[in-house]
């Protein structure tokens, strides 16, 4: 086996593989849509060649695909045109500690709970004197929240995105209630690209840390070399 990944719909939950040939998510995804995207996948176990692009655009990989549910499947992947019964007992053999381990039970439920939300950033009580309060909406054109609907996490934060250069991935927090409808949050990426582009201007950059102020957000990203960038 090459590589092995547990997926739920589009999200990896698990993989295991050599670290040199762990695969680049733009292939990640493109396995996962070819996957999703076909029904017969789901209803028997499988073994289809696929073309990872960024993995090598000159070869083939063969995927086993088997799903636990409707949502969560394993994928195994070989250069080896030869190795259906091989990775089918694999299978077989994580399968089975997957089921006495409960971890699928585990994975549906922190999907579905553990969600990422401002409001749950640890305050630091030795600066919570100095640290302005969480502010309500005012901009984007929306109506002022009541006192009990006040958002915001320690010193006013309404969204973080954190992304990391060396596995080309992100994680951020849900969207505030000011945020909620699509329009609003294209602003939102908007004014992480525009922040992202300045802090990286050929001209007067790059820089480690920058706060840029618009009549929507104040966005304060740090360069770690990772992109950290909060609003």
């Amino acid at each position: 086996i090459s590589e092995s990944y547990i997926l739920v719909n589009f999200q990896v939950i698990s993989l295991v593989g050599a670290q040199k040939a762990t695969l680049h998510p733009d292939d990640i995804l493109l396995l996962a849509n070819f996957i999703l995207s076909s029904e017969s996948f789901r209803t028997s176990e499988s073994f289809s060649p696929i073309c990872l692009p960024r993995y090598s655009p000159m070869a083939y990989l063969y995927a086993y695909v088997h799903f636990f549910d409707e949502n969560t499947y394993l994928t195994l992947l070989t250069p080896r045109s030869d190795a259906f019964f091989d990775l089918k007992d694999s299978r077989a053999r994580i399968q089975d500690v997957i089921l006495k381990s409960n971890v699928l039970l585990e994975v549906q439920r922190s999907l579905h709970e553990n969600v990422l939300r401002v409001e749950d950033v640890p305050i630091d009580l030795s600066s919570q004197s100095t640290s302005a309060p969480a502010q309500s909406s005012q901009g984007l054109n929306s109506q002022p929240l009541s006192s009990d609907e006040v958002i915001g996490g320690p010193a006013g934060l309404w969204h973080f995105i954190y992304r990391s250069v060396y596995l080309d991935q992100y994680v951020s927090s849900e969207f505030p209630l000011p945020i909620r409808n699509p329009k609003q949050q294209k602003r939102l990426y908007k004014a992480y690209q525009k922040v992202y582009a300045s802090m990286h201007d050929k001209a007067t950059g790059p820089h480690r840390t920058q706060f840029r102020k618009d009549e929507d957000y104040g966005e304060l990203p740090r360069h770690t070399p990772h992109l950290t960038s909060c609003v």
